[in-house]
């Protein structure tokens, strides 16, 4: 136990003595997961004030056209921003991204619409996204038909239409996040996503320690005190897999009261943390085995450096820490199953976001367990390889 003690000392003082190495595990990872918060949160905004901005130009100035136009200013989330400009002029203003798109009311709108054709003209920003173009296609379209329902309606005799209210008024909608009907937030993808990228980064630190003791016959010297490459290894292992669980605590606080104290949503554990706290510890253990093998195949520390970085990157775009995987095409999203990073990310939000139990993040836990097992088995054979 003594020599164990002694092995994990020793790795504890060179990780202190390495400032750049402590920056990159935990300055790292907190500033990708502010920028990508910050910058993705109206992409997850599904229950905040977010305003989508348009210019309205109406060519009818019919009684129709007009209350179409109030009644489209009225939508939630559109914003009618007032404008004197023309039709050209709100077009270039658009292309500026001055606002998210441009709304433009066909002369003779009352006929158009009564005849089903064309009655409203719709141009997008270049900057709008996807998202904010199918509420702002939705919107319009929504309106434009209770418009035409009611035209025809009020066109039968004894019929009276009443079609003011908006389609939310007759759907009622939450989400199956939590208890409370709230939605998820960007918070919820990038405190786990970017803190697995920085897990996976602890292959850094920990190859320049272990190539510097090989360079140097450090390792020459445990061996001929009698130390086996398990216990040598064991000595890497712990303290790493300690950095790596002061990550998780560092990075979650940073979304419990950081993130939300600048104005951010604030993380959510869910209803059984006990499951965050289960991944975690497996990712953990895959990280820094994984780490334990590309130490073992580089030989120097610049090659350590490039190849665990290209592997990081390549395992975070794949396993959907870069960009969310239900972005991906399917073919994409099914090579990303093979990435740890995945596992890892699946089983922190069948947590945060789906409110799963211990039970369902089991298998993710077996995959990350079984992951660490492999390259912790290669190491030692390579270790054991390379001593001979």
């Amino acid at each position: 136990m003594g020599v164990m003690t002694a092995l994990i000392r020793k790795e504890l003082l060179l990780l202190a003595r390495d400032p750049h190495g402590l920056l990159l595990l935990f300055v790292m990872p907190a500033v990708f997961v502010l920028i990508m918060t910050f910058a993705l949160q109206n992409q997850y905004a599904m229950s905040q004030e977010v305003e989508l901005d348009f210019y309205l130009l109406n060519e009818d100035g019919s009684g129709l056209s007009s209350a179409f136009a109030r009644q489209l200013a009225a939508a939630s989330p559109l914003n009618r921003v007032e404008t004197e400009a023309g039709w050209q002029e709100m077009q270039v203003l658009a292309q500026a991204d001055e606002v998210k798109f441009l709304v433009r009311v066909k002369p003779g709108f009352d006929t158009l619409l009564k005849d089903r054709k064309p009655a409203v003209e719709v141009l997008l920003a270049p900057g709008t996204s996807p998202v904010f173009a199918s509420v702002a296609e939705a919107r319009v379209a929504e309106l434009l038909n209770r418009l035409y329902l009611r035209y025809r309606l009020a066109s039968l005799p004894g019929v009276r239409s009443n079609l003011d209210a908006q389609a939310s008024d007759l759907v009622e909608t939450r989400s199956l996040y939590d208890n409370s009907g709230e939605f998820p937030s960007s918070v919820q993808q990038n405190v786990p996503a970017w803190l697995l990228f920085a897990m996976f980064f602890i292959a850094v630190p920990l190859s320049t320690t272990l190539i510097n003791e090989r360079q140097q016959g450090t390792l020459l010297r445990l061996r001929s005190m009698g130390i086996g490459p398990v216990r040598l290894l064991a000595g890497k292992v712990i303290p790493f897999f300690i950095v790596n669980l002061l990550q998780v605590v560092f990075l979650f606080l940073i979304g419990l009261y950081l993130v939300p104290a600048m104005g951010g949503d604030q993380l959510t554990l869910g209803e059984n943390p006990e499951g965050l706290v289960l991944v975690s510890v497996a990712a953990s253990l895959a990280a820094v085995c994984y780490a334990l093998l590309v130490a073992q195949i580089a030989s120097t520390i610049e090659q350590a450096t490039i190849v665990s970085g290209v592997l990081n990157i390549i395992m975070a775009a794949l396993g959907g820490v870069m960009v969310p995987r239900f972005l991906m095409p399917e073919a994409m999203q099914e090579i990303g199953n093979y990435s740890p990073m995945s596992w890892g990310l699946d089983g922190f939000f069948d947590i945060l976001l789906r409110n799963g139990t211990v039970t369902d993040v089991l298998p993710e836990v077996g995959a990350l367990l079984g992951f660490a097992v492999l390259m912790l088995c290669l190491a030692v054979w390579r270790y054991r390889r390379a001593a001979h």
